[in-house]
C-alpha cells in the first residue's frame, strides 16, 4: 500500500508492506516545499523514487535513525541530496545497519550513505522549521516545529494517546520529558510518521503523558503490593502476543512495564 495524500502544502506519503492481502504497521515520508522530513520505509525504495522524480526534493531530514525513517539514505544520495540528522546517528549509517529479522520484514533492508549533522534551524523558500531535541525513543530523536503555520512533526514521539508495547532501549524518563516540552508549543496540527496529520496536537500530546503517568501510577502500586513485572504486565495490558515471539522480547508489553518501575527507581535514586 503506497498512498499520497495533501494538507495544506503538506504532501503526506503512506506505505505499508501487505502480506496476504493484510497491510503490517505503516509508515509515512512528509514532503513540503521542497524538503523531505523522514525518508519512508526501504521496502518502498522505488514507489518513493518515482514521487520524487516529478516532485522534486533539494533537502531531508530523518528524525532518527530507524529504518523506517532512514532506511533509504542511499536514495537520496543518488538524488543529490544529503540528508540532516542529530550529530549521534551520523556514524549509524558510515556502514549498511544490521536490524533484526521481524524489521526487515516489515520495513526491508537499510542502506548505508552520506549523512550531514543537522543545526538549530531548517528553512525553505517559504518556511522555517525549529529543530528540537526530544529523546527518549532513541538518544538522536529530533521533531520540527514550524511556528507560523502552527506545525509540529514529531517522528516517533507520539504514535497514539496509549502505550501497549515498549521497545527495550527506549527510554521512558527522556520520553516524558520530552512529551512536556512539546505539548508546551503553540501548534495545532501534529504530523506523525505513523499516524499522519493529527488534530488538537497538543491536547494528543499532554493526554498521552497523562496516560502514561497514570499507568505508572498503578504499576507502582502493583509492585508495591508485591507482584512482579510479568504480572503486572498481564494485569494492566493484557498477555503478550505475537510481536513478543517474533521480536524476541525486544518490542513487547512486558518492556513498557519495566520502563515504568525502573523510571520510578531512578528517579527515587538520583534524589538521595
Amino acid at each position: 500500500m503506497f498512498k499520497a495524500s495533501v494538507q495544506d502544502d503538506v504532501h503526506c506519503l503512506k506505505m505499508s508492506r501487505t502480506i496476504m492481502g493484510r497491510p503490517l504497521r505503516a509508515s509515512c515520508s512528509f514532503f513540503v516545499n521542497g524538503l523531505v522530513i523522514d525518508g519512508g520505509s526501504p521496502y518502498f525504495k522505488e514507489h518513493l523514487h518515482r514521487f520524487y522524480s516529478t516532485n522534486k526534493p533539494t533537502q531531508a531530514v530523518f528524525t532518527h535513525c530507524h529504518e523506517d525513517h532512514a532506511g533509504n539514505v542511499d536514495l537520496f544520495n543518488k538524488l543529490g541530496i544529503t540528508p540532516y540528522l542529530d550529530s549521534n546517528a551520523l556514524s549509524y549509517f558510515s556502514s549498511t545497519p544490521r536490524i533484526p529479522l521481524y524489521r526487515r520484514v516489515v520495513w526491508g533492508n537499510p542502506a548505508a550513505g552520506r549523512c550531514q549533522e543537522i543545526g538549530e534551524l531548517m528553512e525553505t523558500e517559504k518556511y522555517t522549521f525549529k529543530v528540537i531535541r526530544t529523546p527518549g525513543h532513541s538518544p538522536d530523536h529530533l521533531c520540527l516545529y514550524e511556528e507560523k503555520k502552527g506545525w509540529l512533526f514529531t517522528g516517533d514521539l507520539y504514535m497514539g494517546e496509549k502505550i501497549l508495547y515498549f521497545y527495550k532501549s527506549e527510554d521512558l524518563v527522556a520520553l516524558k520529558q520530552s512529551l512536556a516540552k512539546l505539548a508546551s508549543l503553540n501548534f495545532s496540527t501534529l504530523f506523525c510518521s505513523h499516524r499522519g496529520s493529527v488534530a488538537k496536537g497538543p491536547e494528543s500530546l499532554a493526554r498521552k503523558l497523562s496516560y502514561i503517568e497514570d499507568m505508572q501510577g498503578k504499576a507502582l502500586q502493583m509492585r508495591k503490593n508485591g507482584y512482579d513485572a510479568q504480572e503486572i504486565t498481564k494485569r494492566l495490558l493484557g498477555k503478550e502476543d505475537y510481536l513478543y515471539v517474533i521480536s524476541y522480547g525486544e518490542f513487547s508489553k512486558t518492556a513498557f512495564v519495566r520502563a515504568l518501575i525502573q523510571e520510578s527507581n531512578t528517579e527515587n535514586n538520583g534524589k538521595r
